[in-house]
């Protein structure tokens, strides 16, 4: 049983001065392969019982929220974003109630990696798997975000790792292995600029999905971490909220389109599935 979103945080910082070319620097990334890993060392401890597994659970009010039907999302690990040398880390929690469903009918979902274009359109364009087997996935996704005229686009190749824990509750973590970023999209000009160079716009991503089926239905957990480059003061004033609002508003539209997908896809289901068989009248 899976369950991984690959959707990940498409993180556009918007401003002339960020459309230069900007290499990652070591100390950036030492920085965030510490931040991911303390993200992975807490998902393991909710795993091993150290705590709730869900983040709902934390507090009865979120609970009450997201079991009402509500797309709660709120800064993860306190605070969001979190600064590093030369970069950004944003960190958002997000859940999402999908009444009267299965595991196995969200799990579907999420694995149709074909109809994520449906799904999740505009924001992801394309999308495929590339290696599967029985608890590791690696998939493909390009995915874009206009604001103020100016459109970017992202590529990356995720690994992912599932964990069922028991039948009721999954979790998965998907790691980004390699993220382009692309120059001029849409136009005859464009092309893929070189691994850790670009605008800056995403440099890494690690998305924590939990799943647990409860309640009469199935409580989706996203907690969407990516890495950017840093904002230069001089703009501060002017991209700050941007770089604060828009991942928040990206989670909650993909919690969102996850559970009316999940939602589609029970109504769609075979008939056959859904008929209750009736006994001949002349028996």
């Amino acid at each position: 049983m899976k369950s991984k979103p690959r959707v990940a945080i498409l993180l556009v910082l918007l401003t002339p001065a960020l459309l230069n070319a900007m290499q990652l620097k070591p100390q950036t990334l030492k920085a965030w392969d510490a931040y991911a890993r303390a993200a992975r060392v807490r998902m393991e401890a909710r795993a091993r019982g150290h705590g709730p597994f869900l983040w709902v659970d934390e507090e009865p009010d979120r609970l009450e929220r997201v079991r009402g039907g509500e797309i709660l999302v709120e800064p993860g690990n306190d605070e969001s974003p979190h600064s590093v040398p030369h970069g950004l880390v944003h960190d958002w929690m997000g859940a999402v109630f999908v009444a009267k469903a299965s595991l196995d009918e969200v799990t579907g979902v999420l694995n149709d990696y074909a109809r994520y274009k449906d799904f999740y359109k505009p924001m992801v364009v394309r999308s495929r798997l590339l290696e599967q087997s029985a608890d590791h996935e690696k998939v493909s996704l390009l995915m874009t975000q206009k604001a103020y005229s100016i459109i970017a686009a992202v590529e990356t190749d995720d690994e992912v790792l599932e964990v069922t824990i028991d039948p009721a509750r999954v979790y998965s973590l998907s790691t980004s292995v390699r993220v382009h970023e692309i120059a001029d999209y849409g136009k005859p000009s464009e092309h893929a600029l070189a691994e850790d160079n670009g605008p800056g716009y995403v440099w890494r991503t690690l998305t924590i999905t939990r799943l647990e089926q409860r309640d009469g239905g199935v409580y989706i957990e996203m907690e969407m971490i990516a890495l950017s480059r840093s904002i230069p003061l001089a703009f501060r004033w002017l991209v700050q909220p941007l770089a604060e609002h828009l991942p928040r508003n990206i989670l909650a539209v993909t919690l969102r389109d996850t559970r009316d997908a999940v939602s589609q896809a029970i109504k769609q289901a075979p008939l056959n599935t859904q008929i209750v068989n009736k006994v001949d009248p002349r028996r």
